[in-house]
């Protein structure tokens, strides 16, 4: 109690100012609408401000959940385009008949695994045999673009070959510009640039071309990006050497696509009979 009396002698002259101040603005406040509004405005700034920061805390915590909503989404629409894309119309005498059958469909996946820093460099994804993945199917970004071929599936896992592999697997690719194609290989010495090959030197290329799949992949659809010729090498020979910048960063992939191409096994049937 001592200790309080003191406390408030000390400090009279400092508290016997806060409560006339206390006081003052009380009696402006109620007796001015100009300085209410002025203060209402302030204290609805503060609010606001604490608002938008818990909402934008909140918003943080929710990515996870919205970006899941928009990979599906953004399946969904790749299916229904491919749906039209490939609706063909047959005729047959008068009568005209429409089969919408799509080439190929989508499933989504997300990577567990990534290495970069081999020579045959592997990605492992969440979704497996349960799933309908099967040896021999595409992989491509969740903003298509070429990432790999699945090589091995479990229950509920499979692995893909990346495009980052020296001689354990080589993908179909073509200059767009022009239609040219050859095969896509990785020398290991740059994660960001591979190599195309048996592009013959007569061939119209020129640095900045777009390099894609093209249409005999028969593992990936037609014209999925790979990256851009950034160095045409000419070699004794008639094939150039062209050095090709990936555009997708194979260090940064999280969501991607396993693509199943329908009629796969029915056609390669055909040509193990060539």
């Amino acid at each position: 109690m001592a200790s309080i009396l003191r406390f408030l002698i000390r400090y009279r002259t400092t508290i016997l100012f806060l409560i006339l101040e206390s006081i003052a603005i009380i009696l402006i406040f109620n007796n001015s609408n100009y300085q209410k509004t002025q203060f209402a405005a302030y204290v609805d700034s503060v609010k606001g401000s604490i608002y938008a920061k818990y909402a934008g805390i909140k918003q943080y915590f929710t990515l996870k959940e919205e970006n899941k909503k928009l990979i599906a989404e953004n399946l969904e629409l790749h299916n229904k385009l491919n749906y039209y894309i490939n609706s063909d119309t047959i005729r047959s005498g008068t009568v005209r008949n429409v089969v919408n059958r799509p080439a190929y469909t989508y499933k989504t996946a997300k990577i567990i695994r990534n290495s970069t820093n081999k020579q045959q460099n592997f990605i492992i994804l969440n979704i497996g045999s349960k799933q309908g993945v099967r040896s021999e199917m595409g992989v491509i970004s969740s903003d298509g673009k070429l990432i790999g071929m699945i090589v091995k599936t479990s229950p509920n896992y499979s692995s893909a070959v990346s495009i980052l592999n020296t001689g354990f697997i080589k993908f179909s690719g073509k200059l767009k510009r022009t239609g040219n194609y050859g095969t896509i290989s990785w020398n290991g010495v740059n994660i960001n640039h591979v190599q195309l090959h048996d592009i013959m030197q007569q061939s119209d290329v020129a640095v900045g071309d777009t390099v894609t799949t093209n249409q005999h992949s028969g593992v990936f659809p037609e014209n999925i990006l790979i990256g851009t010729v950034e160095k045409i090498n000419i070699k004794d020979g008639i094939f150039y050497e062209i050095d090709v910048k990936l555009i997708q960063n194979m260090k940064l992939l999280q969501n991607v696509y396993v693509v199943d191409i329908h009629d796969k096994d029915e056609i390669n049937t055909l040509l193990s009979d060539e």
